[in-house]
């Protein structure tokens, strides 16, 4: 897909949840006037009303207040851009009335396309929702998800805050203190959570992830550590770079992310083939020992067990950060991908009787349906499997 097309299709996302910033605005209208506006945005627009969650922000969405901000743009919009407001609103109109159908192909030879509907049982398992344990430099550890909102705790010269919308934020006192001191915010299975470092980056944690970073970033290095999968909007400080050491489990393999200021994903869970580092802005160093590589927006830099760095020019960066956005996001994946997802999204285990064949998916879920309703979409493209307590059984 080409980095134009990544790039508005970002835009629209937000645009949709209604995220974006009076400049993204205007940079999506302006990229909306290309001659292949209209075809990325009907696309986008049938992706949409595949989406089911009937709790989607895509609901709740003030549209007329949102096409005002757009008219006050000092962008003059083509008329096919002036087609989005209408067109967004039948959207939200189809998936109001719950009439949206949900898009599933599935093949070993990528031939057989399927429509199903979701539908959810009583012997269920909820969706992951915010969960961490905050770890402070002496220790000691808060359960987030119980915490009140407020101050929980001092931390050398930062306090470390709990907002009323549950992200964690850490805010100077004012304070001199030398004392560098380290936290680590964890997320167990069904659990995610954002933070905002002390230099004003946010992060969002993936379940079965992990953070360690200083309280107040000294020296001329912002450096953090992290397990599993997470999307960082790094603030920009062109004197002090900001290094990700990127390190599995197991000690096997370490990696190093630089910036100064920019946007992307970095799934590194141990399960999975290759550590990947997927840029929506900005630019990335990406290093692995004597090895690095630049990579740009729209790229994807994938470390491999051998140690070396392949760049994927055309990534799907959509799919790399749907989970950031309360989505699956599937591109012919094939089935133990999708549920190596599901064990860390549901909290559940997966056991696989006999042999199960090669097939590959592609889908956009909500993650916040819970289990029955995906497994059902599987079981409506002809796939053996059933949720039993708190196990997933897949038979050939």
């Amino acid at each position: 897909m080409p980095v134009y097309e990544l790039r508005i299709r970002l835009l629209l996302r937000r645009f949709a949840d209604d995220k974006a910033t009076a400049e993204e605005i205007k940079e999506m209208l302006g990229l909306l006037q290309r001659e292949e506006g209209d075809k990325i945005l009907g696309s986008f627009i049938t992706e949409m009303r595949q989406e089911t969650d009937h709790s989607s922000a895509h609901l709740s969405v003030d549209w007329d207040n949102i096409w005002n901000k757009i008219q006050q743009s000092t962008i003059q919009p083509k008329t096919s851009v002036y087609k989005m407001k209408w067109m967004y609103r039948a959207a939200a109109i189809i998936l109001l009335l719950g009439i949206g159908a949900f898009y599933f192909s599935t093949s070993s030879k990528k031939a057989e396309v399927k429509t199903a509907s979701i539908q959810e049982t009583r012997n269920d398992v909820s969706p992951g929702s915010k969960k961490a344990i905050l770890t402070l430099a002496n220790g000691s550890q808060i359960n987030l998800d119980d915490a009140s909102s407020g101050t929980l705790a001092k931390q050398g010269n930062a306090q470390v805050i709990k907002s009323t919308s549950g992200e964690l934020i850490y805010k100077e006192t004012g304070e001199t203190s030398n004392e560098v001191l380290f936290n680590t915010v964890s997320t167990p299975r069904g659990g995610e959570y954002k933070l905002i470092l002390p230099d004003g980056s946010a992060v969002w944690l993936n379940a079965v992830s992990s953070i360690r970073y200083p309280t107040a970033f000294k020296g001329t290095e912002r450096l953090v550590e992290i397990t599993g999968e997470a999307y960082f909007e790094v603030t920009k400080d062109k004197t002090r770079p900001f290094t990700v050491l990127v390190n599995s489990q197991n000690g096997s393999r370490d990696m190093e992310v630089k910036v100064l200021g920019t946007e992307f994903n970095i799934n590194a869970y141990t399960d999975e083939m290759d550590i990947k580092t997927t840029l929506l802005n900005g630019s990335v160093n990406v290093i692995n020992g004597s090895s690095s590589t630049i990579i740009k927006p729209g790229q994807q830099a994938e470390l491999s067990n051998n140690g070396k760095i392949k760049v994927i020019n055309d990534a799907n960066v959509t799919e790399a950060v749907a989970w950031k956005d309360g989505r699956f996001e599937f591109n012919d994946a094939d089935l133990k991908t999708i549920l190596r997802q599901v064990m860390r999204w549901y909290n559940v285990e997966v056991e696989y009787q006999g042999t199960i064949p090669d097939r590959y998916f592609t889908a956009t879920i909500s993650r916040h349906k819970t289990l029955s309703g995906l497994l059902n979409i599987l079981k409506q493209s002809d796939v053996d499997i059933e949720l039993e307590g708190n196990k997933v059984i897949v038979r050939p």
